[in-house]
């Protein structure tokens, strides 16, 4: 079987820093409000709505704009990282969200605040790349993993916080105050940011344009897994309020409790234990980051399997739980995976690549799909089973990966 994993003919040299912040804390802050001004919008959808005499079709563009406009810009970022430097494109991406969400409170018209929430899709498409990049490149090879897990704990946080947020203070200070507190923070952390320690990576030579690493079947393989990763995640995340509170008839309270518990709990749990075994099966073999993918990816399809059809409610919220614990292990280190698959030159251009592709194909299609399937078999947990089939092919597709990854290794120590 050939393989065509990239790898470094010799030792990685340990990265030498530059004064400043520490990239990994200060990171991690910046990821959280990353995802809190995506998500607070979301939080406050009826009030907007309202504001603006708005149909659900319309409400829905608010979404469409960001995450069309975010996968294009990540994939325009990247290779602009790689010329100019990470720490340029993460401040002025941030400067440029910040300014957005700040932007989406001053907004008088529907088009305008159509514009800014688009404009905030630039900014997070400029920073999410770079950041990858410059944490990977930060982190010793052997804690590159929980490193990315610790900064995916932001995602975990600052999502679930930002929807939270939304529809608790909407109703007391009204959405366009939730935009100045949203907004303000990222305005802070832009300026902090331009201070940030960014590693010297070094430059080790290669013969390929960026392009032939982006067309291995290695990187294709793990596309595809990030994909049917994002696509089932997508729709859980789209449609879990209607499971919990629609069908299986949980109060609104318990059911926003609940879910408020899964996501700080459960989603934070996963991206901070899949970091730490990615890095503990990688100190065995090549290709341990994958690996921890896909082992959780196929443990959690039985479980979703149960959670969707199983009755009581008590035994639905267990499992429920448990299957997003296993999926969001996916979050640590994925971005370690990407990084491994091409040279340090190319690593922000691999990382936008990447994460274009799992938006446009994975996040985009995931909640329409899914609300095709609803409507014609009139089951949301039937529909459901896409998104469990979906990571159990991202499970197969990493196991793949990380084998392609090991036998690589033992190629070249051979």
């Amino acid at each position: 079987m050939s393989v065509d994993v990239w790898t470094s003919p010799a030792p990685e040299p340990a990265p030498k820093r530059r004064r400043g912040v520490p990239p990994l804390p200060l990171l991690t802050l910046i990821n959280l409000f990353n995802y809190l001004d995506r998500q607070v919008v979301y939080g406050m959808t009826p009030a907007i709505q309202a504001a603006f005499h708005l149909t659900n079709r319309q409400v829905g563009y608010l979404a469409f704009a960001n995450l069309v406009v975010f996968a294009a810009t990540s994939l325009i970022s990247g290779p602009v990282a790689d010329r100019v430097g990470p720490r340029k494109v993460i401040f002025a991406g941030i400067l440029v969200w910040s300014i957005a969400t700040i932007g989406s409170a001053l907004s008088s018209s529907f088009h305008m605040l159509l514009f800014f929430r688009a404009l905030v899709g630039v900014g997070e498409g400029a920073y999410g790349p770079s950041a990858n990049a410059l944490l990977c490149a930060d982190a010793p090879r052997e804690k590159r993993g929980r490193a990315m897990g610790i900064y995916n704990v932001g995602m975990a946080l600052g999502g679930t916080l930002g929807l939270c947020l939304g529809a608790l203070l909407e109703p007391l200070i009204g959405w366009r105050n939730v935009f100045w507190l949203a907004g303000a923070p990222s305005m802070v952390l832009a300026l902090t940011s331009a201070f940030i320690a960014a590693p010297e990576r070094v430059e080790l030579p290669t013969k390929l344009p960026a392009w032939k690493y982006l067309l291995k079947p290695t990187y294709i393989l793990a596309l595809a897994g990030g994909v049917t990763a994002t696509f089932g995640a997508s729709a859980l995340i789209f449609w879990t309020r209607q499971l919990v509170i629609e069908v299986r008839h949980l109060s609104v309270l318990v059911g926003s409790v609940y879910m408020l518990f899964v996501g700080l709990v459960c989603g934070v749990g996963g991206v901070v234990v899949g970091g730490y075994a990615g890095d503990r099966l990688s100190r065995r073999a090549k290709g341990g980051h994958a690996l921890a993918i896909g082992v959780s990816m196929l443990a959690a399809v039985p479980v979703g399997c149960v959670a969707l059809f199983i009755e009581p409610k008590v035994a639905f919220m267990v499992f429920t739980a448990v299957a997003a614990f296993l999926l969001s292990v996916y979050n640590g280190p994925s971005a370690a995976v990407v990084d491994e698959l091409g040279p340090p030159q190319f690593a922000a251009t691999l990382q936008a690549v990447f994460l274009f592709g799992i938006h446009v194909l994975g996040n985009a299609t995931a909640p329409s799909v899914v609300g095709e399937l609803y409507d014609r078999s009139s089951s949301l947990p039937l529909a459901l089973l896409s998104a469990v089939a979906a990571f159990g092919v991202s499970g197969i597709l990493f196991c793949i990966v990380a084998r392609r990854q090991r036998l690589s290794d033992t190629a070249r120590a051979a």
